[in-house]
């Protein structure tokens, strides 16, 4: 595993450079890779590089348009849609051609998975790629469309990490356990992702007092895009075995009429809620208000879960699953931060759960406990410092 952006090369170097970043989606779209991405450009910005972004626009069929994000310049490309987590964007590898020409960066920056992010392989040879690695393209046991089309995939995504100078993943634990990058090791750096608290809404005691009043039990949290792999229908059977406490799982997606009827059939309603999507300002004041925060996916497509930090910066203590070759991990440690359960079992879900609903001493140190961990390793400004000396090796 290389180190190159230890050797001290001079910040200034970097400043003024012009960065494109690649993306998925970009912010208002929420989800993990893009609330890291928009922390990233903003701190980026602040450093005196001149960050730019070109991402799929969230909603389909609508027209490529330029806008700005705290001053930053974001191109939303137009698409047809997703097939397989994927936007279908034809034109998109014109649009970052055009943009390229144009804005002659210094750096392409890919946030991968991104199936459009391929298009960079047209790109200029003289710009040096670097690869955000967030995850995995997993072969999945629960959605064989994956497994089915990923050797297609593969093919381009291995053209990609050779045409690539530097690949950046998230931790040890998920470089190790990633036999995509396995071969790529010799240009890969580890640098976590990393989070502007100051991004977060900070709710009013009043507020956080309203919301705790709703629920007369312990309160657990959990949020994420309703799919397979985040495991929130473990968390709802876990439920089942903790009488003593209540369950907010925010968010939507495809299963949520499944998820709905489960807490249905389990005569969960008076102590599982599943409000749907929500505003920042409501999730933050819910997160001010839980008790425990829970993440119970159950496969390494959950390659770090972002949503951690942000429970992480309000003191909260964790829950999470054992998913080998994740970095959940090692963001959460089993008893310091949080507990840690197997991934698909709701029983040692509930165990784990109930373990810290019944300790409010042990909620509040390991509360505090992350709140340190996130100081010390996922700030976005010390995340975008290492990012920054990257940049200077190339």
């Amino acid at each position: 595993m290389s180190e190159r952006w230890e050797i001290g090369h001079p910040l200034k170097l970097s400043r003024g450079l012009k960065i494109l970043h690649v993306g998925k989606f970009f912010y208002p779209y929420r989800g993990g890779m893009e609330n890291f991405l928009l922390d990233l450009v903003v701190d980026q910005n602040s450093r005196g590089m001149f960050p730019e972004v070109i991402a799929h626009h969230h909603h389909p069929c609508r027209n490529t348009a330029k806008e700005y994000v705290n001053g930053i310049p974001v191109w939303r490309t137009w698409s047809f849609g997703q097939f397989i987590y994927a936007p279908i964007a034809p034109t998109f590898g014109f649009h970052l051609r055009r943009i390229t020409a144009g804005t002659r960066p210094a750096v392409i920056h890919l946030h991968l998975p991104n199936l459009s992010s391929f298009w960079a392989l047209l790109a200029p040879r003289q710009i040096p790629l670097v690869i955000q690695w967030q995850s995995d393209v997993v072969r999945s046991q629960f959605d064989e469309r994956l497994s089915l089309l990923y050797p297609f995939y593969r093919v381009a995504e291995k053209r990609l990490l050779q045409r690539s100078q530097a690949i950046i993943a998230s931790s040890d634990n998920y470089l190790r356990g990633s036999s995509t990058l396995g071969e790529f090791k010799h240009k890969c750096v580890t640098i976590p992702l990393g989070l502007d608290g100051g991004r977060l809404h900070r709710p009013s005691r009043e507020s956080v007092n309203t919301a705790r009043r709703k629920f007369s039990k312990c309160l657990v949290l959990s949020a994420g895009r309703f799919t397979y792999y985040k495991g929130f229908d473990y968390l709802i059977q876990a439920a089942k075995y903790v009488p003593e406490a209540d369950f907010v799982i925010v968010g939507d997606g495809p299963l949520r009429p499944k998820f709905t009827q489960l807490v249905r059939q389990l005569k969960l309603e008076d102590r599982v809620f599943l409000p749907g999507s929500l505003s920042d300002h409501d999730l933050h004041t819910l997160m001010a208000a839980c008790d425990i925060f829970c993440l119970p996916s159950i496969e390494r497509t959950e390659a770090f879960g972002i949503v951690l930090l942000e429970a992480m910066s309000f003191g909260k203590p964790l829950v999470t699953t054992s998913i080998q070759g994740s970095a959940v991990n090692w963001v959460n440690l089993d008893g310091e931060t949080g507990l840690v359960a197997l991934p698909g079992d709701a029983q040692d879900l509930a165990k784990a759960i109930s373990k810290l609903q019944k300790d409010p001493a042990t909620r509040s140190w390991m509360g505090a406990n992350a709140r340190n961990r996130l100081e010390q390793h996922f700030k976005i400004e010390k995340v975008s410092d290492k990012i920054e000396r990257l940049y200077s090796t190339l």
